[in-house]
């Protein structure tokens, strides 16, 4: 039962959080505290994922946005950084990179999209709230990310 309640207010969390930033670009705290909430627990509800598999989700995608976020001021949103540490946590480090593989496919998506009706223009400094298509991709990953990482790996078998 401990799952199913810890896996529904995750997916609630995530579109509460995609809904926000699509909105006004900004996730309140309030959120990443629930998220962060909900990941500490999961230790004990999800025991079959490792702390060091979770301590490594957290930092394997944060860390290196952070760094590149050093240097090239605007790439990513500070929410979006906290965002991935935390569910990295709760996912640990092989659902995560599924969550955040397709979070940036969805956001390419988006992005052409923009280009495409012309909302944007190539070459322009705009932003785009990117929350919405990672909490896709981290929700996708919930789910069944698992099951996406065996069907890639069956390709190398």
């Amino acid at each position: 039962m401990g799952e199913v309640i810890v896996t529904a207010a995750v997916s609630i969390l995530l579109f509460a959080v995609a809904w926000v930033d699509f909105k006004t670009m900004e996730i309140p705290d309030v959120l990443f505290m629930a998220l962060g909430v909900c990941a500490f627990v999961s230790i004990w509800v999800f025991p079959e994922i490792p702390v060091s598999e979770r301590f490594i989700g957290a930092v394997c995608v944060s860390a290196p946005m952070y760094l590149l976020c050093r240097f090239m001021e605007g790439a990513f949103g500070e929410g979006d950084m906290l965002l991935l540490l935390l569910m990295g946590f709760y996912l640990g480090r092989r659902a995560l990179l599924v969550g955040t593989f397709l979070g940036f496919f969805f956001g390419g998506m988006e992005a052409c999209f923009l280009l495409g009706t012309g909302k944007v223009r190539f070459g322009e400094h705009a932003h785009m709230a990117f929350g919405p298509a990672l909490c896709a991709g981290l929700l996708v990953a919930q789910f069944c990310g698992q099951e996406l990482i065996g069907w890639y790996m069956g390709f190398f078998y």
